[in-house]
């Protein structure tokens, strides 16, 4: 874009209608007398348009994949668990990584307070589900 009137952000905001009421009327006036913001304004709806569109998402998983998955999940855990088993010990490992993540966070020196009360009632519930 060559206009040194506008910037692109500008018209980012315009096309999201999340700019400020009076940028849209000098974005809009603009406009109407600058053939390059109009011209970099299509482009932008045209990305816009193809980032909005949901085909050009669309991925076909091989009808293996499910059957791959299970077997990495069994030999990363070493033998083979009941469902029930093996979602909960991953539930437990994210909460792990949760909290590693929390510690990162403003505030984090409660977290580990919160975290140890709330593990606590999680290993029982795991033990209790683990000996049935």
């Amino acid at each position: 874009m060559s206009c040194d009137k506008v910037d692109a952000s500008l018209l980012q905001e315009y096309l999201e209608s999340t700019i400020d009421p009076l940028e849209k009327i000098f974005i809009g006036n603009h406009l109407k007398i600058c053939k390059e913001c109009r011209r970099e304004l299509s482009e932008l709806k045209l990305l816009l348009y193809d980032l909005d569109d949901k085909s050009n998402y669309i991925i076909e998983y091989p009808p293996e994949l499910e059957t791959m998955r299970d077997d990495i999940i069994d030999s990363f855990l070493g033998k083979r668990k009941s469902p029930s088993k093996r979602i909960i010990e991953m539930q437990v490992e994210t909460i792990k990584t949760t909290g590693k993540f929390i510690e990162f966070l403003p505030g984090s020196k409660q977290a580990p307070k919160v975290l140890k009360q709330a593990s606590k009632g999680l290993k029982k519930g795991v033990k209790k589900l683990i000996a049935k």
